[in-house]
This record gives structure tokens, sequence and C-alpha cells, in this order.
């Protein structure tokens, strides 16, 4: 269960790192250096419009493991995509027999094992692609042709490449018959290996900083719980203590219940505030308009705008059956423009007809 455990949890790293390369060439899209073959064991440069360098490169091999010589212009392909642009007639292109459409996502494996076939190398010492097309109209067969290469022909080439550190090396192989330009992805030790490493690096550090997060996410949210519930006990436990107090203090007619129901009383008795608002706006005027409107819990109403006429305000209000006692608390004050006068006016509710009652003592007789 451990192995089958170990093997999944690599193949979920594995396809991660995939995807997280795919995504960094999307990216980062770089144009690669070419190193042409130019003969006589030496290489030139082309840059990307297609013209080549005077200056050629050559392999040393007089030193482990052989270098690109001279050293400053080896430098250039540092850290850099490479492109070895090497004679088509290196490469070896064969065409398997039409394969059906179903098994084009079985393709790789079908061609490592055809390889020995087609081939005279060992499968350690193959570099190889293929590519696929349809059979043709009404014919919904794969045509796989497969081109490749013996890894040790050019080996101090490879390692001389591998010791600057590039980004990525292709084998490239231009109008080779049958399917034009052939690229091979070449994995050498200290370029794809040395991306991998660094891609599977940073894939377990993210890993082990999700994780990481998540436990502290976990953590503070059982503190939080446990501190959530401790609360909770607490709360309801002073609750119970409460109602026990409560139900000691004695029958509804005591002192306490007393002043609770005169409270509830005044509160009955003053008008809602909505209802003192729907009065007010009744009482003023259509040139009147208000900027400001306070209702305290002693039934006082202050109200500050501006009107044409500030004489008729004060009867209007005291007009309305809710309203008493309007007077101006402040000096009125005239703007420019004529537009009307700012005022400042107070007045004080009148309560119900349920306040006017005096209410019974609790338990009084009838």
């Amino acid at each position: 269960m451990l192995n089958n455990l170990k093997r999944a949890l690599d193949w979920f790293i594995d396809g991660l790192i995939q995807a997280v390369s795919d995504i960094e060439d999307q990216l980062r899209r770089r144009t690669p250096v070419k190193l042409i073959d130019a003969g006589e064991g030496a290489y030139a440069i082309e840059s990307a419009d297609g013209k080549r360098e005077r200056a050629r490169v050559k392999v040393d091999r007089s030193t482990t493991p052989p270098k690109l010589q001279p050293a400053e212009i080896a430098a250039r392909i540092e850290d850099r995509d490479v492109d070895l642009v090497l004679p088509r007639d290196e490469l070896l292109v064969r065409t398997l027999d039409p394969l059906p459409a179903e098994s084009r996502q079985y393709l790789d494996g079908i061609v490592r094992h055809q390889l020995e076939r087609l081939v005279p190398w060992r499968a350690d010492n193959i570099l190889h692609t293929y590519n696929v097309v349809p059979a043709g109209d009404g014919d919904n067969r794969l045509i796989v042709t497969v081109a490749a290469t013996a890894r040790n022909l050019h080996a101090p080439l490879y390692a001389a490449i591998a010791a600057r550190k590039p980004r990525r090396v292709r084998v490239v192989y231009r109008d080779v018959d049958k399917i034009g330009d052939v690229a091979i992805p070449l994995d050498l030790d200290g370029t794809g290996g040395a991306r991998t490493q660094r891609l599977r690096y940073g894939v377990m550090s993210g890993l082990g900083a999700l994780l990481l997060i998540a436990l502290g996410g976990f953590t503070w949210f059982f503190y939080a719980n446990g501190q959530a519930s401790a609360a909770l006990e607490s709360t309801q436990a002073e609750i119970a203590d409460l109602r026990k107090k409560l139900a000691d203090r004695g029958s509804p007619g005591s002192g306490g219940d007393r002043e609770a129901q005169t409270i509830l009383a005044r509160k009955r008795a003053m008008p809602p505030a909505v209802l003192a608002l729907d009065k007010l706006s009744q009482a003023l005027p259509d040139d009147t308009w208000l900027t400001e409107l306070q209702v305290n819990n002693e039934g006082q109403v202050r109200i500050t705008g501006i009107s044409q006429n500030v004489a008729d305000l004060v009867p209007q209000i005291e007009g309305a059956a809710i309203f008493s006692d309007a007077i101006f608390f402040s000096p009125t004050t005239r703007l420019q423009g004529g537009e009307g006068d700012r005022f400042h006016l107070q007045m004080k509710l009148r309560q119900t007809q349920a306040a006017a009652q005096p209410q019974a003592p609790a338990g009084a007789r009838q």
C-alpha cells in the first residue's frame, strides 16, 4: 500500500512539474541560439534573422569534460535555449505501419517499443522523435514517421554544451525527407536535468508552503472553535444564573417589575419616530425642506432646514396633533440669492392617549 501511495505521489508531482514547465515555456518565449555545423569540427552561431556570425566555436577535447573554445563566444549559450543544427544525413527516418486512430494516446509507448527494430543502435543510445499525420480521406488510421539518430555521434559536443549550462538544448535537422524540419529534445546533465531539479525544488517548496498554510489554518480553526465553544458555555452559564436570580426575586408585582412596566409604558406612550416624521412632512409647506432631523429619548425633536416663509412654520407645526412648544433655538439666517432662510426649530412630541392615563399599580384592586 505504501508503494502504491508513493507511486501516486510521484506521478502527481511529475505531472505538476510538467504543467509548471509548460506554463513557464508559454510565459517565457525565447529565441534560441543556433549552433550550425560548419564542417571541420567548427560550429557557427546563427542569429534569429538567419545570418551567421564569423566567429566559430570548436570542441576542445583535451579537457575533461570537453569545452567549447573560445570561451567568450561559448559563454553566449549560458542559460539560453540552444538549437544544435546538424547534417540531415546523420538522421535515420522510418515509417511505421498505419495505426488505428484510437492508438494516438499510446504512441509514445508504441514508438519506444518499435525503436530497436527500426534502428541499429541500443535503446540507451537513441535520440528520437516522431511525426503523426492522418492516413488520408476516408481512412481514420494514423501514419507515424520516426526520426532517430545515435547519441554517441556527437557525445563530446553534447558534453561541452552541457558544461555551459544552457536552459534547453535541441538537436535540429533541416529539410528532412517526408517530415521537413526535425527537432529532437536533448536531455543533458546540467540542462534538462538541472531545470527539472529546479522545477522540482520549486514545486516541492510550494507544496510544503501550502501544507504549512493548511496546517496553520486547521490549527487556527480548531483553536477558534474551542474558544467560541468556551465563550458559548460561559454565556449559557451566565444566562442560567440570571434566570435563577430573577426567579428568586419573587412575583411580577415586585418593585423591579413595576419599574420595568413604567419604562415600557413610557415607550408605548411616545409616538414612534416614523409617525413623527410623517406628521412633520405633512405640516411643513412645500417650499420648505430639511437638512437635519434629531429625535431624542425624551421626545424632543430638532429640525434644521431652509424655507421661503419661516414665520409660518411655528403655527403650522403646532397645528399638528402630536407637536407642541415649537420654538426657534438658534437665529434665522438669510441665504444669498433669495434662496430662502435657514432655520433651527425645536418642538416636543405630545404623549399618546395611553400616556395620559395613570398606570394602576400591579396587584391593585379594580
